[in-house]
C-alpha cells in the first residue's frame, strides 16, 4: 500500500538524519528539508495545505539548532510503523517531533519549536517531580 506521508526535517543533516530519511524511503514516506529561510512561512503553506499560502518572507535571524521533524499525512497505524522503525534501526531519538493538525497550521516553524520545548519541559518537569 501506497504511502501518502511526508517528513519535514529540521537541522537533520547528519548521520542521524540519514537514518532516518532511510527508514522514510523504506516506508514509502516523502522527505522534504525545511530551510532557516522558510522558518516565518505558516506551517500549512509549507506543506502545500489548501487555504493557507507562502508569504515569501524570508527569516534572517538565528532560528534554532534542536533537530525537529514534522509529520504529515500520517495515520496511527504508519505514525507507530514509523516510531517502530526508529527503535527497530536504533536511530536515537529526536526530541521535538509533531504532526501537522488543525491547530498548528497557521503557526509557523519558530512557533512550533517553541510550543514543542514547552511541552517538553512540563513532561520533564513532571517526571521530575517528587509529589
Amino acid at each position: 500500500m501506497k504511502q501518502t506521508g511526508t517528513v519535514y526535517f529540521y537541522n537533520l543533516n547528519s548521520a542521524k538524519g540519514r537514518q532516518i530519511r532511510m527508514l522514510c524511503l523504506k516506508l514509502g514516506l516523502k522527505i522534504r528539508t525545511v530551510d532557516s529561510s522558510q522558518y516565518l512561512e505558516p506551517l500549512g503553506g509549507l506543506t502545500g495545505i489548501p487555504g493557507y499560502k507562502l508569504l515569501g518572507e524570508q527569516y534572517a535571524g538565528d532560528g534554532f539548532s534542536d533537530e525537529m521533524l514534522l509529520m504529515k499525512g500520517f495515520t496511527d497505524s504508519l505514525l507507530n510503523r514509523f516510531l517502530q522503525g526508529f527503535r527497530s534501526m536504533k536511530i536515537e531519538p529526536v526530541a521535538l517531533k509533531a504532526v501537522l493538525t488543525d491547530t498548528n497550521c497557521g503557526w509557523n516553524s519558530l512557533e512550533l519549536h517553541d510550543e514543542l520545548v514547552k511541552e517538553r519541559q512540563a513532561i520533564t518537569q513532571h517526571g521530575n517531580s517528587t509529589e
